[in-house]
C-alpha cells in the first residue's frame, strides 16, 4: 500500500455528502456548527475520485463437476442477485429462498465431524 493509494481512498470515500457529524450533550448549536465548518471546510462536497473496481458482478450460467468417489459430502453453491422489495420478482425469490432453506452445520451436518465416523 502506498501513500497514493491512501490519498485515492480518502478522495473516494471522505466527502461532504458521505459524512455525518453528530454532537451530543449540553452544547451550543451555533458554536458546534461553527466548529464543524472550521474543521471540515477543506472537505469537498462530492467525491473527487472514482471508486476502483466498482463494476457489478456478472453471473454466468456455468456448471463445474468434480468427481471424487471418496468424498463424503456433496457441495452446491447457488448465486444470484436478489431483487429489491419493489421488484416484480421479489415474492418469487422469497419462495425460492424458502425452497432452498438455510444450512446450519450444527443442525444439518453434526454427523460429518463425528469422531466415531
Amino acid at each position: 500500500m502506498t501513500a497514493d493509494d491512501l490519498r485515492n481512498y480518502q478522495a473516494t470515500n471522505y466527502f461532504g455528502d458521505n459524512l455525518v457529524i453528530v454532537g451530543t450533550g449540553n452544547i451550543n448549536h451555533d458554536e458546534f456548527v461553527g466548529q464543524v465548518n472550521n474543521a471540515f471546510q477543506s472537505v469537498s462536497k462530492t467525491a473527487t475520485a472514482t471508486q476502483p473496481n466498482g463494476d457489478k458482478c456478472v453471473y454466468v450460467p456455468a456448471l463445474m463437476f468434480i468427481r471424487d468417489d471418496e468424498m463424503y459430502n456433496s457441495n452446491i453453491g447457488v448465486f444470484y442477485d436478489a431483487p429489491s422489495i419493489k421488484h416484480q420478482d421479489y415474492y418469487a425469490f422469497l419462495l425460492l429462498k424458502h425452497m432452498f432453506g438455510s444450512f446450519r452445520i450444527d443442525k444439518h451436518a453434526e454427523h460429518l465431524n463425528d469422531v466415531k465416523k
